[in-house]
């Protein structure tokens, strides 16, 4: 009797799994530039047939156009962004100078958080508040110098991840077919889970992207409007930053809810507007986390509380690839679950049907 594991496949397994720790420190970016090449295949293979573009070299010419018009596409904005940031910094900066020559309204703020903090028994003078306020720049000011070393001497590195990512993404556009016809049947010996699993990671993936962009779009219209009816100013600027920022896993849009908040307590001198934005952030955050899920369950034919579930569970058990892995992971056992009711029915309708 001829079982699985036999000594090949054993032998093949060994060397696969030694490949992958190989790669290991590259994993991540390698199973990145994969899925991206998966979900960008369609397009590639439709612009072949399109101008039936036979030559192999032509199709390396389009793959490597889709990944720099991606680039750009995402690439184009932030940088736009970081451009008006830095804009809007130098700004800033100018208005605390001048604000440090002529430093009345420092000491109108410092009196008013004084008076505030000494109704919870807080008893700080206006003096001791500027002194905390200047060691918590100092402070702040050492922790980004030493994020920013830290990320100059991770540069190397970073740089290596991406180029490893671009190049499995390049590469497995063009030859992604191909190896998985040929390294799927060796890990997944049994046709039909061969095919469960490549539909159901397939409309996961896409469900995921699907659900992001249109959270991600959903919450900037909703901080935007929240921060005019405030009085917010540059509320445009910042519900662009909080549309890029959303898809930041944990953190989001609190960057520009709270810094909001902040400008309307401190140069407003607002507190019920400060609060009631806080109040908002909340709700906003709260509708990511119930329509992320929302949107998701149709691709993945989970329901809402499956997904919810798969989400908080995949992130909390392997961070930030749970919430892939875990919508997957659940979406197969509804795949594997129907497989096996639609085979039980067949093997009952073969068994009713009489001997002749």
């Amino acid at each position: 009797m001829r079982t699985f594991f036999t000594r090949e496949q054993n032998f093949f397994l060994i060397i696969a799994i030694l490949c992958i720790y190989i790669i290991y420190p590259f994993l991540l970016p390698f199973v990145l530039g994969i899925t991206l090449a998966f979900l960008f295949e369609p397009v590639l293979y439709k612009i072949i047939f399109y101008f039936k573009l036979k030559k192999i070299i032509w199709h390396w010419l389009t793959a490597i156009v889709i990944i720099i018009l991606t680039f750009i596409s995402i690439l184009g904005p932030i940088f736009t962004l970081i451009t008006t940031g830095i804009q809007e910094l130098s700004a800033v900066l100018i208005m605390l100078e001048s604000e440090l020559k002529n430093p009345t309204h420092i000491d109108s703020v410092a009196k008013h958080i004084s008076q505030y903090l000494l109704k919870f028994g807080f008893d700080y003078s206006i003096a001791e508040l500027i002194d905390k306020g200047l060691d918590f720049l100092k402070k702040a000011a050492s922790t980004v110098a030493s994020g920013a070393g830290t990320a100059l001497t991770a540069t190397p590195a970073f740089i290596i991840k991406v180029s490893v990512m671009i190049l499995t993404w390049c590469f497995f556009l063009i030859h992604g077919r191909k190896y998985r016809e040929t390294i799927l049947p060796k890990i997944i010996p049994w046709e039909t889970e061969r095919q469960i699993v490549a539909k159901t990671v397939s409309s996961v993936l896409k469900a995921l992207i699907v659900a992001n962009v249109l959270v991600s779009c959903i919450q900037a219209i909703l901080i935007t409007t929240t921060l005019v009816a405030f009085g917010v100013p540059r509320y445009a600027l910042l519900g662009i930053i909080a549309f890029f920022v959303s898809f930041i896993p944990v953190i989001g849009t609190a960057p520009v809810m709270i810094g909001s908040a902040a400008w309307l307590y401190i140069s407003e001198d607002r507190v019920g507007a400060a609060i009631g934005l806080l109040i908002c952030a909340g709700i906003i955050s709260l509708a990511d986390n119930v329509l992320r899920p929302f949107f998701m369950k149709g691709g993945a034919e989970l329901s809402f509380f499956w997904i919810f579930l798969a989400i908080v569970g995949g992130m909390s058990q392997f961070g930030v690839t749970g919430a892939v892995l875990g919508p997957v992971c659940f979406a197969l056992f509804v795949a594997a679950s129907k497989t096996l009711d639609e085979l039980r029915r067949k093997t009952v309708l073969e068994e009713d049907v009489p001997n002749p």
